[in-house]
């Protein structure tokens, strides 16, 4: 195992690995200390981020070669390796080198007792990185398996500023105000439909990103459920997923979609429907939203979302361009770092979020206007929000409504233009 060790090391040495920087990690996390762990769905970017990571660390320091890189999903090691023989990959480098290695170690949560091997290496003073994507590297169990040494960092698919990049424009804030914005929207379309995973937003044609997006979530649902996960149920677990899929921007509840497999002739009990859920939570593809309260019964009131639109292509049901829209809002948010949640009472506001009240309707017309305003109003008065705003799919425009103290100001703002102006924002306040 120890010669495997040095070739795969060495190879990691010699790859050129071709990326486009997205500056996901703080420079000063990247330069300093701190270990790291990325966590996030498959095929987002968590090992293109490690590259970056290490050419950010070790270009400062004219060190290209001192590092480990190590994929545990390589073939070479996937079934293979056994958690005695992590001592072996540090024997294996200062076979080869004598100085201090950054260590980046891809999907390592693959290997029982990881979680030692990393922290004990953090805690002998080496700078080191670590992948997840599934339920073994839980957000709840970071700072448990791992002791407070790692600073977790969360790597999604594309935002929609990132997505530009990738297409070869640079967003900058006038961009929005020159004729380029055609093109922004344009580019904001096919972001809609087909989403923000990295190498499908380089893709060209409709043909072949779906094709890559049904290879991307079969990898998820047969290695990451059906396998690990042990789903036993199959069928249930697609009728779950396409359920969830034609609820976005709904409450639902786990008996519901249990009442819904019950009807299809699916026998399996509403435990197991709520053990399902969370296994699709926990792969990191779907996402609750519960509502602004501090009732645990409400709590279980939950819309769920998509990690990525270009799922939701794979599952396409009718009149779909207000829960492609709305979906997108919320990734967008969840990108940020934002903490979101909706708000249910007499009306509905589809998001709280940044002390702002979010409505977003493909189209603001006469027949929903005074609907998606009085939802806004209801939620900012009950929570003493900043203010609201409309995401629309290109209308732009204000209200003002009340009188007085009571007076507010309400936004209606193109998704394309929000998404721009939000994340640079965002940007100007990291870097």
């Amino acid at each position: 195992m120890k010669d495997t060790l040095k070739k795969l090391i060495v190879d990691g040495w010699e790859q050129d690995i071709q990326y486009i920087q997205r500056g996901i990690i703080p420079s000063e996390l990247s330069l300093k200390k701190p270990s790291l762990v990325l966590v996030g769905p498959r095929r987002s970017g968590k090992s293109y981020t490690l590259h970056e990571l290490r050419d950010t660390r070790l270009g400062a320091r004219g060190q290209t070669r001192a590092f480990i890189y190590l994929n545990f999903e390589d073939e070479r090691l996937a079934g293979v390796f056994k958690r005695e023989q992590f001592d072996l990959v540090l024997e294996a480098y200062y076979e080869l080198r004598t100085d201090k290695p950054l260590i980046l170690l891809d999907e390592v949560q693959n290997i029982d007792g990881w979680d030692r091997f990393v922290r004990r290496l953090a805690d002998s003073g080496y700078k080191v990185a670590v992948t997840g994507s599934n339920s073994n590297v839980l957000s709840r169990d970071i700072a448990e398996k791992l002791g407070g040494r790692f600073v977790e960092i969360k790597v999604y698919p594309l935002c929609f500023r990132e997505f530009l990049e990738f297409k070869g424009m640079k967003p900058a804030n006038e961009i929005i105000y020159s004729k380029e914005r055609f093109r922004v929207k344009r580019f904001f379309e096919e972001y809609l439909h087909y989403g923000g995973f990295p190498e499908v937003a380089l893709l060209l044609t409709p043909e072949t990103k779906l094709k890559l997006l049904e290879t991307y979530f079969n990898l998820v649902f047969y290695r990451d459920l059906t396998r690990k996960r042990m789903v036993e149920n199959e069928n249930a677990m697609r009728l779950i997923i396409k359920k969830l899929r034609e609820s976005i921007g709904n409450m639902i509840t786990p008996r519901a979609v249990y009442a819904t497999l019950k009807a299809a002739g699916i026998g399996v009990g509403p435990n197991t429907v709520e053990k399902y859920i969370t296994y699709l939570e926990e792969a990191l593809d779907v996402f609750p939203c519960q509502p602004f309260s501090k009732s645990s019964f409400k709590h279980e009131r939950r819309k769920r979302y998509f990690v990525d639109n270009g799922y939701l292509k794979l599952f396409e049901v009718k009149e779909d361009r207000g829960m492609l829209l709305e979906n997108l809002v919320f990734t967008e948010l969840l990108k940020l770092g934002e903490k979101i949640y909706y708000h249910t009472g007499k009306r509905e506001c589809d998001f709280i979020s940044r002390n702002l009240a979010i409505q977003v309707t493909d189209t603001l017309s006469e027949g929903n206007t005074k609907r998606e305003l009085e939802g806004l109003i209801e939620a900012i008065d009950a929570y003493r929000l900043a203010g609201g705003i409309i995401i629309t799919r290109d209308q732009e425009k204000e209200f003002t409504v009340g009188k007085g103290r009571t007076r507010k100001k309400i936004t209606v703002v193109p998704a394309w233009k929000w998404c721009l102006e939000t994340a640079n924002k965002k940007k100007a306040l990291l870097f």
